[in-house]
């Protein structure tokens, strides 16, 4: 079991993004109308008129005048959500420079091809590269191979990054119409322990189901998010340490991988846990419980 730990993306780290924005930024001389949209580059959101005109009022201060409606295009990969997407035309090309770091997560991926790229310094050697077919279709015949409908692979983890000071990462994802990426994670791997067999996979789905008194159901479909009930096997000598880290990540999404078997990617999610407890059962050994609910 590895979780990994993410650095959060300041504006610093952010070299470059060929996404660009449909919204122009705001100005406070500007009087904007009723609906109007206006992006701020302080807080890399996207705000909207509620009351016009509006001269001089702070989006972000002036909840009287505006009210957020989410993450700027650049920075919708950055944020918690993996459903606000980042999305560019044919190509989505970002670099960041996020210090120390040997773990990149990427979730919500929409595209065909998936490289990263890392370099010691913005033009430096390359020190690490990786590409990937987000073409996620499992073929068992004829029929599927002619018929079945293209499935995307929408989750890479990588947990073999070199640890440079000064690495820049390049992520490139190709589409044949919009790459897209709900979320890029970059952090430190920690191994946890070793993940025992039968751990508990599912969702939890938020469409609602409501039928009415003549008994005719309606169904509203709505978002879901993975979760997770697993159990490791860790030395006791790394007791003290894993309680730390857990400790340290309450109430932080990270990225948990419970196996990086070829398949099994229904074991990795981005999420949080919502409980954790160590037995201690053996002169060497112990057992640890894992709850991980995910975002959406």
């Amino acid at each position: 079991m590895k979780v990994t730990k993410p650095t959060a993306i300041t504006s610093a780290m952010l070299v470059s993004s060929t996404a660009t924005e449909a919204y122009s930024a705001w100005n406070s001389a500007t009087a904007y109308a009723l609906d109007a949209r206006v992006i701020r580059t302080t807080t890399n959101r996207i705000y909207q008129c509620i009351q016009g005109p509006s001269t001089n009022n702070t989006p972000e201060t002036s909840p009287l005048y505006w009210t957020d409606i989410g993450p700027t295009n650049q920075w919708a990969m950055f944020d918690s959500e993996i459903s606000t997407q980042t999305a560019a035309a044919s190509t989505l090309t970002v670099v960041i420079k996020p210090g120390l770091c040997n773990s990149l997560a990427l979730f919500g991926l929409e595209g065909t091809t998936l490289t990263v790229t890392v370099r010691d310094a913005l033009a430096g050697a390359i020190v690490y590269s990786f590409t990937k077919s987000l073409d996620g279709t499992i073929l068992a015949d004829w029929y599927q191979y002619f018929f079945e409908p293209y499935v995307q692979l929408s989750e890479v983890v990588l947990t073999d990054l070199p640890p440079y000071g000064d690495a820049h990462i390049t992520i490139t994802i190709t589409s044949g119409s919009t790459a897209k990426c709900g979320i890029l994670v970059a952090g430190t791997v920690y191994y946890l322990g070793q993940s025992l067999s039968s751990p508990n996979a599912g969702i939890i789905d938020y469409s609602r189901k409501d039928t009415s008194a003549l008994g005719v159901t309606t169904f509203v479909r709505r978002s879901f998010s993975k979760r997770l009930s697993t159990s490791m096997y860790l030395s006791n000598q790394q007791l003290n340490k894993v309680r730390s880290i857990l400790s340290d990540l309450r109430a932080t999404p990270c990225v948990w991988i419970a196996t990086e078997r070829p398949g099994y990617e229904m074991l990795t999610l981005y999420g949080f846990y919502r409980d954790f407890s160590i037995a201690v059962e053996y002169a060497d050994g112990s057992l640890c419980n894992l709850e991980i609910e995910g975002l959406t």
